[in-house]
């Protein structure tokens, strides 16, 4: 059986149901240009959000929670490019090797977020957009049993989320 006339309509429905079904996918939170920022200052997409790379890492000496010259001026630039495509909150994780107990460990790492989130908020984050927390030793990302892989876990991570 035919039915002259009903096909273009059938078609044209088929067309606007798949335009509805692209329309309803979800669209990033952030900009082409944050993008490009948060790419360009080394972070990466994870399942977690954008979080500053493992290449980039921020690193600390046994015992130390301060942030040196050096990085304070990386962190500083990162901080005010971010802010400049409005990006206003973070994310700052203080990791600790196993040297140490786990409280002080647990304490050393908060020091460390909260160092580096002070650089950010001398960029003009406001402090209370920016979250710290101190992790201690449980998460590592390399074996702890060797001075090398001590130094890797010594860190802070920088994570950004959706705005």
């Amino acid at each position: 059986m035919k039915f002259p006339g009903r096909l273009p309509i059938a078609v044209a429905a088929a067309m606007l149901m798949g335009g509805c079904q692209a329309s309803l996918q979800p669209r990033s939170p952030w900009s082409q240009k944050q993008v490009e920022v948060m790419r360009g200052e080394g972070f990466l997409p994870t399942q977690r959000g954008w979080e500053f790379s493992v290449n980039d890492r921020l690193l600390f000496p046994t015992d130390e929670a301060s942030v040196d010259p050096g990085q304070a001026t990386i962190i500083n630039r990162m901080a005010m490019n971010l802010r400049s495509v409005q990006i206003r909150h973070a994310t700052i994780e203080g990791h600790a090797d196993w040297t140490g107990t786990e409280q002080h460990n647990e304490t050393l790492s908060k020091h460390r977020a909260d160092a580096v989130a002070a650089v950010f908020a001398g960029a003009g984050f406001a402090r209370a957009d920016l979250r710290t927390v101190g992790l201690g030793e449980r998460y590592p990302i390399e074996d702890n049993t060797t001075a090398t892989g001590r130094r890797e876990n010594r860190r802070v991570v920088i994570l950004l989320t959706a705005p």
